[in-house]
């Protein structure tokens, strides 16, 4: 079928449900961890889909991080193709930088399940449409988006905006719609500590998954596999 790029910003947090939907949809999936040395292909050419996960940088720091400003490159590159893309969290960022809007210091940050609300512009959406009015979502922030150039908003809360799409094929969610049981007991052993200040101690956290969980995981493999059958189309 085709060739899809995996960028995975952290070790803890790989887009496995955007990769497993890709592969179903007869994908040849490349996992890459810049953070950690692999380096990202000089263009796009060849690849017909990115996914791009959440990560312990922000954008702000890619002055530092010369593979970070590398991938911001590298969206701006498939919003020029119209290559379809996905951004999670830090990937949503990055594509907020590469549409030349604005990532700013959120006050208050969420940590823990937040419930995000779709809006009116989602209808029709190519991924969000029909998805629940309202959910619980697991957030992991401290950064969030102001979008530019058109971008189109299409969920929020009263924190930040949550998701939106630039153009027609790339889209983004500040929430970690990724995440999986094993993905979020990872976090709770590494980062317990900023779980319980937000109000998540570990018994807590443990039975918000069992409230919550589900209902998340059900949304974020719609999107996935919606995602996946998008980067099938032939492109324009």
């Amino acid at each position: 079928m085709g060739r899809a790029l995996h960028i995975q910003n952290e070790s803890t947090d790989p887009a496995g449900l955007f990769v497993e939907a890709l592969e179903q949809q007869g994908f040849s999936v490349d996992t890459l961890h810049p953070y950690a040395g692999d380096e990202l292909p000089a263009t796009l050419d060849g690849v017909d889909a990115l996914v791009a996960g959440g990560g312990l940088v922000d954008t702000h720091q890619a002055g530092e991080h010369p593979w970070l400003a590398r991938e911001i490159e590298l969206v701006r590159e498939a919003l020029e193709r119209r290559t379809p893309y996905m951004g999670l969290c830090l990937g949503a960022q990055v594509l907020t930088e590469a549409a030349g809007g604005t990532v700013y210091r959120c006050e208050p940050h969420e940590i823990g399940w937040h419930e995000v609300e779709l809006t009116p512009a989602a209808a029709g959406d190519a991924l969000f449409d029909g998805l629940p009015q309202r959910f619980q979502a697991m957030q992991w922030h401290y950064y969030a988006c102001r979008p530019g150039n058109g971008a189109v908003e299409l969920m929020t809360n009263p924190v930040s905006l949550q998701a939106l799409r630039v153009g027609d094929a790339a889209w983004g969610t500040q929430f970690h719609i990724e995440v999986t049981r094993p993905v979020l007991l990872t976090w709770l052993d590494m980062g317990g500590d900023d779980l319980a200040a937000n109000g998540y101690p570990r018994d807590r956290f443990l039975e918000s998954l069992d409230e919550h969980l589900e209902t998340h995981q059900r949304v974020g493999r719609t999107l996935a596999e919606r995602f996946a059958r998008f980067a099938t189309r032939p492109a324009g």
